[in-house]
């Protein structure tokens, strides 16, 4: 059974071409997929060892610097392959280019070679390899390093996010190895460069990250012109107590294609966190149209920013006052005060608001508000004070409040610290979950709120960027059916985690839900419809209905491909199910019903009118498989 879609570029994940299929490769035991440059999933058997290995280059902000590849050979041969290709990477002061070859023997050995230069002198974080280790694999497991001097030690990975960097005691290591089953473990070598390790769930990422240029180098560090890079990693298979025998490769097969199951996991009931979006970075006051498909959302709260070193911060202020009211929601502040006047600012910021659902409190230049700030806006603010970071939670897990300093936790999140394609922001909806999990162990019984949650960072690092370009804090898939299906994901991430609140993106404009009635600045970067509704509407569209209810715990037996939320209040249960991959994806619902497809025909139709999608005519479908289009949402009400 199929669910007709007419997908095509655009809608489906914002881009404007079709995204590169994986090329799946075998070596021996090993299953690997070749995603644009990269290898991903090195699995055995079902079972990963390596979520991903790639080169990167990275400037002098932390700014990933993107690779423009060609001579692309792909050779497939005696159970194993050879791939070469060449890959330039241009911005700003950075000109560099590098080669690769990576060789995947019968024998269970994968090799990755990379020889670079730098054709002029720039300043460099990052030139080399990076190896991601999978959390189901890892977290709280046990593993072996040979340090750069020849002696092994044995280590651990972090159980709770490390707040150190690199992790205590995984640094200078020249090989790594670790469990992944009863049967064999994984061994990485690593050539060219000293490597360490780093909590990656600090940034949201799902994984541990290995990579080169030493944290204790002072940063950036320069490559002269004509210098060169050579990096080698290694990557084989080693059974318990020895090499890996015959007779175990042949026990090793590939992982059967089956259906992605999502299922309930539990009977119990978990309550939906209040949730709320953040005011436009436009500033324009809300129409009469975006007020009253704001108030279909039902939404709890309003976040908005209040930057008191900025001329005109009270009218700010009471634009947010103003727009949650008509709304009909309460109003989140995150006030960003600073030094002596912190105390005055914040009494002036009480004054012109009255009662909101909560203060977050920011002090200007400090990643974490100090406890003299807290303590001095206490008087003023009252109950309802919150002290977090609104940047990652590797500041907040860093300069960890006390607990009896604020009412409760918050902290921002992005999926795109590191990796921005749509495989690695599926991923790390893991990491969402993670950092909740971790707040709530350090800060006890303080609630944790999400606050804001976006696709990309709101400000950007580094010379600005040239005319015409989109915006560094502005993510096509804002606009897609990835962008709803993402939601869909982070809301479970969050509310299964036990997030209190949650605030999302912003209202309306390129970072919002929908599109303001003039439309995208650029509408040939952003190619919104002026005044739609963006998809991911309709996922806050359908918690609406459940206002006030709960959510069913589920289990999701491939959450890279298919995300999925169980809403529930007053006996009525409804399923949000979405293909967050591009390509059809096989799903075993256990629950029949009334279902609604959104695709991206559905969304053209219902971008100007989202509420002719939900007066539609339903299809009743039974429990069973189905195959879902690439980036299709299905809202099943469940019978």
């Amino acid at each position: 059974m199929s669910i007709p879609s007419s997908l095509s570029a655009g809608l489906g994940n914002g881009q404007t071409t079709p995204p590169e299929p994986p090329r799946r490769l075998r070596a021996g035991p090993w299953q690997v997929d070749l995603i644009e440059g990269e290898l991903r999933y090195l699995s055995v058997g079902g079972d990963e060892a390596v979520r991903r290995i790639y080169a990167a280059v990275r400037d002098r902000d932390w700014n990933t610097v993107p690779g423009e590849r060609s001579a692309l050979e792909v050779v497939e041969e005696a159970g194993g392959f050879d791939v070469t290709w060449r890959s330039e990477h241009v911005d700003g002061a950075v000109d560099f280019v590098w080669e690769s070859r990576i060789v995947g023997s019968a024998d269970g050995v994968l090799t990755w070679m990379f020889d670079g230069v730098a054709r002029r002198a720039f300043p460099k974080n990052r030139v080399g390899f990076c190896v991601l280790h999978p959390l189901a694999t890892c977290t709280g497991q046990a593993c072996a390093v040979e340090h750069v001097n020849g002696d092994w030690a044995a280590r651990v990975f972090p159980q709770g996010i490390a707040p150190d960097q690199p992790v205590r005691g995984l640094h200078d290591f020249r090989r790594m190895r670790y469990g992944v089953n009863a049967a064999w473990d994984v061994e990485l070598t690593f050539d060219g460069d000293s490597f360490e390790m780093e909590d990656q769930r600090n940034w949201t990422d799902a994984s541990f990250k290995t990579y080169s240029t030493p944290q204790r180098i002072p940063l950036p560090a320069w490559l002269r012109e004509g210098q060169r890079v050579r990096q080698v990693v290694m990557v084989r298979l080693v059974a318990k107590g020895g090499e890996l025998k015959e007779e175990l490769k042949e026990e090793l097969k590939e992982a059967k294609d089956e259906a992605a199951r999502v299922e309930l996991a539990g009977e119990a009931v978990m309550p939906l966190p209040l949730l709320g979006l953040g005011s436009p970075w436009h500033g324009k006051a809300m129409s009469g149209r975006e007020e009253a498909r704001l108030q279909a959302l039902r939404l709890d709260h309003l976040r908005v920013d209040v930057k008191t070193s900025e001329v005109g911060w009270q009218a700010v202020l009471q634009q947010g006052v103003e727009e949650a009211r008509r709304m009909g929601a309460a109003l989140e502040v995150a006030l960003h005060v600073a030094g002596p006047a912190a105390a005055a600012l914040a009494a002036e910021a009480k004054a012109l608001t009255g009662a909101v659902a909560r203060w977050l409190v920011l002090e200007e230049g400090r990643p974490v508000a100090s406890a003299a700030v807290l303590q001095a806006v206490r008087p003023a603010l009252g109950q309802g004070l919150g002290a977090g970071t609104d940047v990652d939670f590797f500041q907040l897990n860093n300069n960890r409040p006390a607990r009896d300093q604020a009412d409760f936790i918050f902290c921002a999140m992005r999926p795109q610290a590191h990796a921005f394609d749509d495989a690695s922001v599926v991923e790390n909806l893991e990491g969402q979950a993670q950092v909740v999990a971790t707040s709530r162990e350090v800060f006890g019984e303080l609630p944790v709120v999400a606050s804001p949650v976006t696709l990309k960072r709101r400000w950007h690092k580094g010379a600005p960027r040239p005319a015409g370009e989109l915006p560094p804090p502005v993510d096509r898939r804002q606009l897609s059916l990835l962008g709803a299906g993402w939601l869909v994901g982070s809301l479970r991430a969050l509310a299964q985690a036990g997030a209190a609140a949650v605030t999302w993106f912003e209202t309306t404009g390129w970072r919002g839900v929908m599109e303001v009635e003039e439309g995208a600045p650029l509408p040939g970067e952003f190619p919104s419809e002026p005044g739609a509704v963006f998809p991911m509407y309709h996922v806050l569209r359908a918690v609406a209905d459940f206002h006030g209810g709960g959510l069913r715990p589920l289990h999701l037996s491939h959450p890279l491909k298919v995300q999925a939320v169980a809403l529930e209040a007053d006996g009525r249960q409804r399923w949000v199910v979405a293909n967050v991959t591009g390509l059809p994806q096989r799903v075993a619902l256990p629950a029949g019903g009334a279902w609604r497809i959104l695709d991206e025909a559905a969304a053209r139709r219902c971008g100007q009118d989202p509420e002719l999608f939900w007066a539609s005519p339903t299809e009743e479908r039974a429990a069973g498989e189905y195959e879902l289009a690439p980036w299709a949402l299905v809202f099943l009400d469940v019978a």
